[in-house]
């Protein structure tokens, strides 16, 4: 959890991931799906709210509610309140 943000608002899929121990495709999945919003800055790089990340972690799609349960949940809170 060394990871700073750049943006107060708005983080970005390898944050995302790094924080929460996952691989960079699996966040960029869950875009691609439409399950989490984002937008996208660069054609690369993708901008993700903390909101829209609050609201995917606490309301997640069916098919990965027991992954996102798994997730460490003192992780979570520090991805979302962003104390850095």
């Amino acid at each position: 959890m060394t990871k700073n943000f750049t943006n107060s608002e708005n983080c970005n899929c390898h944050q995302i991931a790094s924080i929460l121990s996952l691989n960079l495709s699996t966040v960029r999945l869950w875009i691609n799906r439409g399950w989490l919003k984002a937008n996208k800055r660069c054609p690369k790089y993708y901008e993700i709210s903390i909101s829209h990340l609050k609201q995917f972690l606490e309301n997640p799609p069916h098919q990965i509610r027991k992954r996102i349960a798994s997730l460490d949940s003192q992780t979570i809170n520090y991805l979302l309140s962003k104390k850095v």
